[in-house]
């Protein structure tokens, strides 16, 4: 029953759900590139598409983050100023995926040439979002390691630094898999095999559970 609880309270928000599906979707792609079925590409396909679309109603809570956010004074100008460009570049990847779904299921009709630079805009917001999400999290690693050194640190300084480090370890997959879905010529744009892009993607996404859970249990051990 406890099993049945921790699921149900994985899938009750969106954010949560999402990762499982994510999860879902690249380990039935990696199983599939690497054994060339096609009925599990599909799969893997038909649950990409979902989370796209469900992506499209995104904007309320990544808005309110930013609104939350501010202009991010609390961290001074330069971390301040990349949590700022963060929000801008999360909410324009979200435009865009409006876009790309609108042009899909053909209600709206673009030249190639334009069509091509939404998607390619759309890449790019997704690459500078996460690439921002990878620096700012070295720097709490490195705030988590500091604390380690403290004579009079709390007993949670440990798991704080595991839970910094697995964080910055997906941002690094993150960053791996999303330049990968560049055009060719940008970074390593294209170069990856589909195999190759479905192990790091389900890598990241195994951390990302595993990170949800470690949190759960510091903000546990900290009430």
């Amino acid at each position: 029953m406890e099993v049945v609880n921790e699921l149900c309270d994985l899938l009750q928000t969106h954010a949560n759900r999402d990762k499982v599906v994510a999860l879902a979707s690249y380990t039935l792609k990696l199983w599939g590139s690497t054994s060339n079925r096609k009925n599990l590409l599909n799969a893997s396909a038909r649950l990409t598409s979902a989370r796209a679309t469900l992506r499209i109603f995104d904007d309320a809570a990544v808005l309110k983050a930013a609104l939350t956010y501010g202009l991010g004074t609390q961290d001074g100008p330069c971390w301040g100023t990349l949590g700022v460009a963060s929000n801008i570049f999360t909410l324009s990847y979200l435009q865009a995926e409006k876009l790309i779904f609108l042009m899909d299921t053909g209600i709206l009709s673009l030249n190639a040439n334009l069509d091509y630079q939404i998607r390619t805009a759309h890449k790019t917001f997704w690459t500078l979002f996460t690439v921002i999400g990878f620096v700012r999290s070295i720097r709490a690693l490195h705030i988590t390691a500091q604390n380690l050194r403290d004579h009079d640190r709390p007993k949670c300084a440990p798991a704080r630094f595991v839970q910094a480090s697995l964080v910055t370890t997906k941002y690094l997959l993150d960053i791996i898999h999303v330049v990968n879905w560049l055009p060719p010529g940008y970074l390593w744009g294209g170069v990856l095999e589909n195999k190759h892009t479905a192990g790091v993607a389900t890598l990241s996404g195994v951390l990302g559970l595993l990170i949800h859970y470690r949190g759960k249990r510091l903000m546990q051990r900290n009430s």
